[in-house]
């Protein structure tokens, strides 16, 4: 496929002219998910704001998904050589990965053995998708599917047909695999639907595919929005999991991982503030290493604070200014040393 010059323009490929924000915006989703607790008085109608809000959360992986399939696929067309691709992913997520159980072992009392059965995901297949870092693997095992997929998409004359396709076969092995495997472990493949959307948005702009009714397009997603954030309220305060979620759990993360997104694209290009664009991509250079290092310290942090009085809208503060040094020190020292390791010329160095 060749690349259309105006591949940019249209509301369509609006998260793509802002994904380095989106990606500060997910992060600091997740963050608030994991890290952060109501501060207004138990009872108050602001207090079932806010914990509604940090319940609901979950979708700050969802928008990661779909920005890192739209990524993906940009990757492949461009260069549709698997190898590289792999040699570019795996350079990108295994050495801080790896580093992050290293810290586990001295942190967590890990042994070795639970070291390995941890980082390879044996773990994660045989007893639980929260032994460590879920989101991780799952990550691992889209990237491995992903070349196979955008073959798929690039050799259909419509790639929004091998979606929907691909979208409809999901749901029916949904029903059928269900009752056979373990929750937690449906719970965590289960964005494999907002992965491929973000794949098939990817090849939608990348190959210049505008939309030609803005005004339906935008009632669509907030439609979209609406309706995400309703299935989890519902799913969330009355106990409809068995529902909406178990089968369809990837409905509201669909919902609101290809939403959020886009409102937020928009909203930002409507406002054009530069330094909240510089902000938000500072958090989206080290997502990644965000979400490890609020895993691996999150726990020991919250108790530190909590031990020295340190409470409500400080202590969330603090959680997200610690947690996010942390994670931009040792992303830039990783990535150097990495970078360096790979611009070494061995066969120079044995002669």
């Amino acid at each position: 496929m060749e690349q259309n010059p105006d591949k940019y323009a249209g509301d369509l490929a609006l998260i793509s002219r802002q994904r380095s924000a989106l990606m500060g915006i997910a992060a600091l989703i997740v963050c608030c998910f994991h890290e952060f607790l109501p501060v207004a008085p138990a009872g108050t109608w602001i207090n079932s704001v806010e914990d509604f809000i940090i319940r609901v959360s979950f979708y700050g992986v969802d928008v990661f998904m779909l920005l890192s399939g739209m990524s993906v696929a940009f990757s492949l067309l461009k260069t549709p050589d698997a190898g590289e691709f792999y040699a570019k992913r795996a350079k990108r997520i295994l050495p801080f990965y790896i580093l992050s159980g290293v810290a586990m072992i001295f942190l967590a009392g890990w042994s070795i053995k639970d070291f390995f059965l941890n980082i390879t995901g044996v773990s994660f297949f045989t007893t639980s998708v929260n032994s460590y870092l879920w989101f991780v693997i799952v990550l691992i095992i889209f990237y491995l599917l992903a070349p196979l997929y955008q073959k798929l998409l690039s050799s259909a004359g419509n790639p929004l047909i091998v979606f929907v396709v691909s979208f409809v076969l999901w749901v029916v092995l949904s029903i059928i695999i269900r009752g056979h495997i373990r929750d937690d472990f449906y719970y965590g493949i289960d964005r494999m639907p907002v992965f491929m959307l973000g794949m098939l948005l990817g090849n939608l702009i990348y190959n210049g595919v505008k939309v030609r009714y803005p005004v339906a397009f935008w009632l669509g997603i907030l439609s979209l929005f609406l309706i995400g954030w309703m299935m989890s309220y519902l799913s969330n305060y009355y106990g409809y999991d068995y529902l909406i979620g178990v089968v369809l759990s990837f409905l509201p993360r669909v919902a609101l991982g290809v939403s959020v997104p886009y409102i937020c694209a928009k909203i930002l290009d409507l406002v054009r503030w530069k330094w909240l664009d510089k902000l938000l991509g500072f958090f989206g250079s080290f997502c990644f290493e965000l979400y490890i290092v609020q895993r691996v310290f999150d726990a020991r942090l919250h108790y530190f604070l909590r031990d020295h009085g340190i409470w409500g809208i400080t202590r969330n503060l603090l959680m997200l200014v610690i947690l996010s040094l942390i994670a931009f020190v040792s992303s830039r020292i990783v990535n150097y040393l990495v970078d360096k390791i790979c611009s070494l010329d061995i066969s120079k160095q044995n002669k």
